[in-house]
């Protein structure tokens, strides 16, 4: 029965860092086709700093997001080296760490996520007024 809500937990965290990547990936595609018309020379500085400061943080989350896939594969790596030994042989405190790492970028994701868009809707708020 645990064991069936651990299986749920890592597929829907799975899912969502699948998500997050895919939103940053994607978020940082389109402001290269948006900056590549003639309108990225009407910008004022402080839109200017806005669309850099927003390219800038969702690249972070892509690049947090692959390190966390990296921590991921090597604690489930370490999970089955471990699980092959004898019980009394097994060590956990590596997996301890690997989980506090990837909680920190798992969260360092929506961080980054969170401002970025928070500073594209102030962009956005400040080319439509």
């Amino acid at each position: 029965m645990s064991a069936d809500f651990h299986t749920l937990a890592k597929d829907a965290g799975n899912k969502l860092r699948a998500y997050m990547l895919t939103y940053a990936s994607g978020a940082t595609g389109v402001f290269f086709l948006a900056l590549a018309g003639k309108d990225a020379s009407s910008f004022t500085p402080s839109q200017k700093w806005l669309l850099v400061s927003a390219l800038l943080l969702f690249v972070l989350t892509v690049i947090i997001s692959l390190i966390e896939l990296r921590i991921d594969a090597r604690r489930s790596f370490y999970i089955a080296k471990q699980l092959e030994l004898p019980k009394e042989q097994q060590q956990w405190e590596q997996n301890e760490k690997y989980k506090c790492l990837r909680l920190r970028l798992i969260n360092g994701t929506y961080f980054t996520s969170a401002l970025a868009t928070l500073a594209v809707v102030v962009f956005l708020i400040s080319k439509i007024t």
